[in-house]
């Protein structure tokens, strides 16, 4: 055999993988539940009596505010909204529950608002397993609890996500969560409008 049939063969071969594997830079590693739904709506929404699944319809210009405002359209496969009532109906609050992609898989995030859209609570709710041991440090040192009070329309920044805890990884998953709030911020920002024009 030539060489060039060689040379020829093995570029073939190199483009067939290329082709057909996933990037090594993006793989998925199985899930594993840091907090469920109910216990992060119960602590964060805990003078609600009645909770409600809110299904966000978003219509053509609700669709281009969200990714104007926050670079992405929500999916009801990937976002979740409850609403916590008082027994008299009064609103205390909402929950955001969506998925994040990352290098590693989607992380699962929730963030539990105010009626005037200051969150009350943000939580990592899922993560791969692989990405748990940049993302535990970042959680073990509070590094969510730095978003409670943070009013509507002010920015999420990732470097106050635990900043004791360092190393690329972890701090590339400091701001894959803080987008993660700025996602949810923008779409109870929308929910909010909406709710106030029906």
């Amino acid at each position: 055999m030539s060489r060039s049939r060689v040379v020829l063969g093995t570029l073939c071969s190199a483009l067939l993988v290329a082709i057909v594997a996933p990037p090594l830079s993006a793989h998925v590693t199985p899930n594993v539940q840091l907090l469920k739904k109910g216990r992060f709506i119960g602590r964060s929404l805990s003078s609600a009596s009645q909770f409600f699944e809110r299904h966000l319809k978003l219509d053509a210009a609700d669709r281009a505010t969200l990714e104007k405002e926050a670079g992405w359209v929500p999916s009801s496969d990937d976002t979740k909204i409850y609403t916590g009532r008082s027994k008299s109906g009064a609103l205390v609050g909402t929950a955001i529950f969506l998925w994040m992609p990352s290098e590693h898989g989607p992380v699962g995030v929730a963030v539990a608002f105010d009626p005037r859209g200051k969150i009350l609570d943000a939580a990592v709710t899922d993560v791969g397993s692989e990405p748990l041991a940049w993302v535990q440090p970042l959680i073990d040192a509070g590094g969510l609890s730095v978003y409670r009070g943070l009013a509507d329309g002010a920015v999420p920044d990732p470097a106050k996500i635990a900043p004791s805890v360092k190393g690329r990884m972890s701090r590339y998953y400091a701001m894959v969560i803080a987008g993660a709030v700025a996602r949810a911020q923008a779409l109870e920002k929308l929910s909010r409008k909406v709710s106030a024009g029906q």
